[in-house]
């Protein structure tokens, strides 16, 4: 069955040529986050931990390498894949010299934050934003987000255009590229403010935890747009939360989100009231999803007409895997594993959605549709589940004890509580990075 969202295939040309090279770096970015992770693992194991010369703190550099490539990188290239096709046909007559900047400067930050822990600096575990303090990471970064940048603004001055996506989407996209641009300005300020200290933890931390607050709110605007997407497919028609709810949705998004910024000048970015608004600040999220929860329950008798197995598996699991997370977050102290509990399930969420735009949108608007359409399914099933087992593990290990940021269990292993929390997590992680290196296999063998 064709689940596509596009009626026809993007002509050949430049504008073809940039939507796959996105495509594919995204696509990389996943795979390059799995090796950041796996081989600084493999230095911790008894014997190899001996037998190489490992870069010092290689482990932490990897953990570091894989939270930039995994999410920083993976979300804002698939932002700029949405950004690429809000346009139904793009106009050959546009200069596709910009498009081709953004993914050529994005490559190449990608290409640096994978290159990073294999150099000199310090790992920083950092909130939101983790860093190696090496000028090639941070020069990483800063060409990322310039190249995603260019996708956004071209898109946010066509909002009006004649070919741009059905008009109920127009607040999603728009609150989508304002919130992204808010949280570059977000880190632009508070490196104003914070002048030239010494690149330590706190240093960093402040640095980007104004920016990365409102980056969390331009991803839930990333998820909207997603099951926004997505429901069309599933259900026919307009949108699954509604026109007017969406619409309101997006907005309180972006007002919540942008209005962050009024916290650079009503606190000092030194104080601990700094860091505790941005922190209450996530609270504000909640209207938007709570909005979009009930929308979508007020549409629920088009439930009754969904097709597409792909488009409905992929938007009942990335809901229900992301709304996981936000409850999850009510419990967290920050100290144990149930904080990683909370994020890796909005973030499983999202990941959701973009596995079924890019099997449904992104692919078959380049005509590489993936011909494995069971195999895809099968790919989402096991990822949310493995997420969701993963998730759960991780809660109830951080409920006992377990600490964040550490190699191994992170408690001691005694008791059948414990052991079946390590199982679930264990278990679960493990379907999910084969779901997710399923996923790799399948988007590469369609667009190479």
């Amino acid at each position: 069955m064709n689940e596509t969202m596009h009626p026809t295939v993007l002509p050949r040309g430049a504008h073809h040529t940039i939507l796959r090279g996105w495509a594919i770096l995204a696509v990389a970015a996943l795979a390059l986050a799995g090796v950041a992770l796996i081989v600084p693992a493999l230095s911790k194991m008894p014997g190899l931990d001996t037998a190489v010369d490992w870069p010092a703190e290689f482990f932490q550099k990897g953990l570091v390498a894989h939270v930039a490539l995994s999410f920083i990188v993976w979300f804002l290239a698939v932002a700029a894949l949405i950004a690429l096709t809000a346009l139904r046909f793009p106009d050959r007559r546009d200069p596709a010299l910009p498009g081709c900047v953004g993914l050529a400067l994005a490559t190449a930050g990608t290409l640096a934050i994978a290159a990073a822990p294999f150099l000199g600096g310090e790992p920083s575990l950092n909130n939101y934003v983790p860093t190696i303090v090496h000028p090639v990471y941070f020069a990483g970064l800063a060409l990322v987000a310039v190249g995603v940048l260019i996708p956004v603004v071209q898109m946010l001055l066509r909002l009006e255009a004649p070919s741009m996506e059905a008009r109920s989407q127009r607040p999603g996209l728009l609150a989508l590229g304002l919130l992204y641009v808010a949280a570059l300005v977000a880190v632009g300020i508070a490196a104003q403010q914070l002048g030239e200290p010494p690149l330590d933890f706190d240093t960093i931390e402040r640095l980007f935890w104004g920016g990365g607050h409102l980056l969390q709110f331009a991803n839930v605007a990333l998820l909207l747009v997603a099951l926004d997407r997505l429901g069309r497919m599933a259900l026919g028609g307009g949108p699954p939360m509604g026109d007017s709810l969406t619409a309101w949705a997006a907005a309180l998004l972006f007002l919540a989100g942008a209005g962050g910024l009024a916290i650079y000048g009503a606190t000092e970015i030194r104080s601990d009231a700094h860091l505790t608004a941005f922190t209450d600040l996530q609270y504000a999220l909640a209207l938007p999803v709570l909005i979009a929860a009930w929308g979508t329950f007020t549409q629920r008798r088009r439930w009754r007409a969904a097709r597409g197995r792909i488009a409905v598996v992929s938007l009942i699991a990335a809901a229900l895997v992301f709304l996981i997370g936000c409850a999850l977050g009510l419990f967290v102290d920050g100290a144990d594993t149930r904080t990683p509990a909370h994020y890796h399930g909005v973030i499983g969420g999202i990941n959701i959605a973009f596995y079924g735009l890019f099997y449904l949108q992104f692919l078959p608007a380049l005509g590489r549709a993936v011909a494995q359409q069971r195999l895809a399914l099968a790919q989402i099933i096991v990822y949310a589940v493995g997420q969701t087992l993963f998730v759960a593990g991780l809660f109830l290990a951080g409920g006992m004890g377990a600490a964040r940021k550490s190699m191994g269990a992170g408690l001691e292993i005694e008791g059948l509580a414990v052991w079946i929390a390590l199982a679930l997590r264990d278990f679960g992680l493990a379907l999910a990075v084969l779901a997710s290196a399923a996923f790799v296999v399948l988007a590469l063998i369609a667009l190479l």
